[in-house]
């Protein structure tokens, strides 16, 4: 158990409440962790520019008990996809590829075993068919962590269908496929492109990180999982499934099995500073929160959330150049670009196609494994995300944190976390 109680304050980290909602969520985080429900976790909104939540509380790992701080790392694993979806339309955006370029373009060694007819938009919305490719590499922890080897393997890769025939989640290779586009189309280092395209212009130094530095080491929560959930009953508080299905297609290697590997990998110093673009993102909600607000905007940078800066000054640099219903549908693959993603897809150009329960689109973001996770809400000029370092395959309190904010502030709750899904399914691994 944790040892958080209805009166303690010092589970909770004593930073400024930015609303009503804010405290409200505060008083009920208290109660899941009263239920073992909540080792750490952050989470950050931000509603028509401005922030509106920053909490943080818990411990940073089962064996670590220092308290989760506002600027604390976690491993968010797929939620990484999200942020390097981003930097791809960046780049579009910027002229300097095409989403329905050829890979083979500008990427010379990928024109092999059948991938010279690979775009860059089926990568994207992962029906490049090469969903199983290195699937075995989280076994081998020097390969897993050496970007230029990755990079070798997954341009020699062998597709299993025609692009654009199956969307089937690429949960690794999708990370490698991106990366190689990203830095064979620019010419420039991954990391470089990140801090130049979100980092630097979001203010986000020091809490983003695809591969994390020297000296951030102390700042690193811990996932830890506990393997009962599997044969458990669903919390007591959880609401009925709603949605069975919300992904796409699991490739035939994604197994139960992967999962310690992956997660170990994550955790480790030596994992966390490689660069893996599909699973080890290390960011903190707020710098995700910011992220997705920017997005949600067509790229305009909204109000800072750090308390240095005056939170009431709004910048109007834009990130991207084209208006943002240009931009939102290229990330859905709507609009103007609804023939370069599957029309019925879970995903679009990179994101996931965050639904209402109501079956309507509203927005976009990515989960990751465990219940990390983040989105922006279109219309509403809302984004949110919830970071937690006690993996649940079901999500079950990431789902509960975002119903309970939804809720208070009267807005659509997407499908996925409108109830959870059942314990006898097979798990899904964002």
């Amino acid at each position: 158990m944790n040892n958080a109680t209805s009166t303690d304050t010092k589970w909770l980290c004593e930073t400024p409440i930015h609303s009503d909602v804010e405290a409200k969520l505060r008083r009920h985080l208290v109660e899941l962790a009263n239920a073992d429900r909540i080792l750490g976790i952050q989470v950050c909104a931000y509603k028509d520019g401005k922030v509106i939540i920053d909490t943080a509380a818990g411990v940073m790992g089962k064996d670590d008990p220092r308290p989760v701080q506002p600027d604390t790392l976690f491993p968010v694993f797929s939620v990484t996809k999200g942020i390097t979806a981003g930097m791809i339309h960046w780049l579009a955006d910027k002229g300097i590829l095409k989403l329905d370029d050829n890979i083979a373009n500008f990427w010379l060694e990928f024109a092999v075993n059948g991938k010279d007819k690979i775009k860059v938009h089926h990568v994207l919305d992962h029906t490049s068919g090469l969903h199983n490719a290195l699937a075995g590499i989280t076994e081998d922890h020097v390969s897993f962590c050496d970007w230029d080897e990755c990079l070798k393997r997954i341009a020699m890769a062998t597709p299993e269908t025609e692009p654009g025939r199956e969307q089937v989640y690429h949960y690794l290779s999708y990370g490698w496929l991106c990366g190689g586009i990203i830095e064979h189309a620019s010419g420039k280092k991954f990391k470089d492109v990140l801090e130049e395209a979100f980092v630097r212009p979001l203010n986000l130094e020091g809490e983003l990180f695809i591969g994390i530095p020297p000296n951030v080491e102390s700042r690193l929560a811990n996932s830890s999982y506990d393997t009962s959930e599997f044969s458990s009953p669903p919390p007591p508080t959880a609401a009925p499934p709603v949605n069975k299905n919300p992904y796409a297609a699991m490739p035939s290697s994604l197994v139960p099995e992967v999962i310690p590997a992956l997660v170990n990998l994550c955790n480790i110093v030596e994992g966390r500073r490689a660069i893996v673009p599909a699973a080890n993102g290390n960011c903190s909600a707020r710098a995700l929160a910011r992220y997705y607000a920017a997005l949600v905007d067509g790229g305009t940078i909204p109000s800072s959330h750090s308390a240095t800066t005056d939170s009431h000054t709004t910048i109007v640099t834009k990130i991207f150049n084209n208006p943002k219903s240009k931009i939102h549908d290229a990330f859905l693959g709507t609009g103007d670009y609804k023939d370069l993603a599957l029309p019925d897809g879970k995903y679009g150009l990179g994101f996931k196609r965050i639904k209402s329960t109501e079956g309507l689109m509203i927005g976009f973001g990515h989960a990751g494994l465990g219940g990390s996770t983040g989105y922006g809400d279109i219309n509403n000029r809302f984004s949110i995300s919830v970071t937690v370092n006690k993996i649940s395959f079901m999500a079950f309190t990431t789902a509960e944190v975002i119903r309970f904010v939804c809720s208070e502030l009267d807005l659509p709750v997407p499908e996925d976390y409108a109830g959870s899904r059942q314990l006898h399914e097979k798990p899904v691994m964002n």
